[in-house]
């Protein structure tokens, strides 16, 4: 972390303005030095410091630079509300990122994605010429902003597979949800898996576009997930709880391990919850950390069966790492299937590679971080 973050930010950002041009890009490069996907992530109030330095830096910066400065911060997956606002209001930042991509197309989108660009993926959502094609490439590869500014695009029509990856991706996300609501593109599949998620405030925005039937099966899948949403609120009542104290919960066996797994899944501390399975099987922190890096299911498959977890939990689990990916999670009856198919030679295949070669002290293990993820505000 920075030191000058811990200062009052006022103090920051006038000791900024007295800096002469190079000695501002010496303070950015600084800063971009200790911020990245692979890093520790700033607390929120840290953050929030962050956020009035960037937003500070970015006007007076020659463009070149700014657009390379912009980029870096769009893809750290912090919320930075100030950053986002002056790079979005700044037209000339915007048209030269825009004209460093004059064809929308999905190779490009998918390039943009792996490499992390999403302030250029939201600014692409936006334009009018998108494909079909693109369009779904967003929708899977765009972060949170930018499946936003998609379905805000009303200039681009939707094909019904990007609604549904926007659907699905929309779960979560008040601010996408409402979006989706106010397109007049939604089919009728959409609005019904619309229904089970949305707030009733939204509801009359989404069946407004509808025909009579169509309104008949949104609220009856909204009436049909009444249910899970009443358990949903009783979890998420317990959501404002710090990671370490679910530790201690489990370690005091006031609260289970399937409980803990799924408290910790569905707000989003995915590294926590594996961390609380792995340490029943011996698995070290580094070793979950690297096999998350991968991408792959599998793992994490074998982990839940060894340790003998809950089909419905082991879904929110996966369900918490596809988002941790960025990815659309598999169907639940895909995920239950894949599940119930592993077999104690596939257990015995996974897990080998990530048992440790040497024993390890019991007073090193390492079961949560509590600094490089907090509770999310799903």
């Amino acid at each position: 972390m920075l030191p000058s973050l811990e200062n009052p930010v006022e103090q920051v950002l006038a000791a900024v303005d007295q800096m002469t041009p190079q000695m501002q890009q010496a303070l950015v490069g600084s800063i971009l030095a200790q911020f990245g996907p692979d890093r520790l992530r700033p607390s929120i109030r840290a953050q929030e410091r962050l956020d009035r330095i960037v937003a500070h830096l970015l006007p007076p910066m020659a463009i070149a630079e700014r657009a390379h400065f912009a980029r870096a911060f769009g893809s750290l997956d912090l919320d930075l509300p100030r950053t986002f606002a002056a790079i979005d209001k700044d037209e000339e930042l915007v048209s030269e990122i825009s004209q460093s991509h004059r064809i929308a197309d999905a190779s490009t989108i998918r390039t943009l994605g792996k490499h992390r660009r999403f302030i250029d993926m939201r600014i692409m959502a936006g334009r009018d010429d998108l494909s079909a094609e693109a369009a779904e490439t967003l929708a899977e590869a765009g972060d949170a902003r930018t499946v936003r500014h998609l379905a805000a695009n009303v200039r681009v029509e939707l094909s019904p597979r990007a609604r549904e990856r926007l659907v699905t991706r929309a779960s979560h996300d008040h601010a996408l949800q409402e979006q989706l609501c106010a397109r007049r593109d939604l089919g009728v599949e959409d609005a019904r898996r619309l229904a089970a998620v949305v707030p009733d405030s939204m509801k009359p925005l989404l069946y407004e576009k509808l025909d009579k039937t169509a309104v008949e099966e949104a609220q009856k899948s909204a009436s049909d997930a009444i249910p899970a949403k009443v358990r949903r609120m009783r979890l998420e009542q317990d959501t404002h709880i710090a990671t370490e104290d679910v530790r201690r919960a489990v370690q005091a066996g006031s609260m289970s391990l399937s409980e803990a797994v799924t408290l910790l899944a569905v707000t989003d501390r995915v590294l926590p919850a594996v961390e609380c399975l792995g340490e029943a099987l011996g698995i070290t922190r580094d070793a979950l950390v690297a096999t998350l890096a991968r991408g792959r299911l599998e793992p994490f498959e074998a982990i839940g069966r060894a340790v003998a977890l809950n089909e419905h939990v082991h879904v929110s689990l996966v369900e918490a790492i596809c988002r941790r990916w960025r990815r659309t999670a598999p169907d639940r009856r895909s995920i239950l299937g894949r599940y119930s198919r592993v077999t104690e030679t596939m257990i015995d295949a996974e897990l080998r590679p990530l048992k440790p070669t040497t024993p390890r002290p019991a007073t090193t293990a390492r079961i949560f971080d509590t600094v490089s993820e907090s509770p999310a505000a799903s």
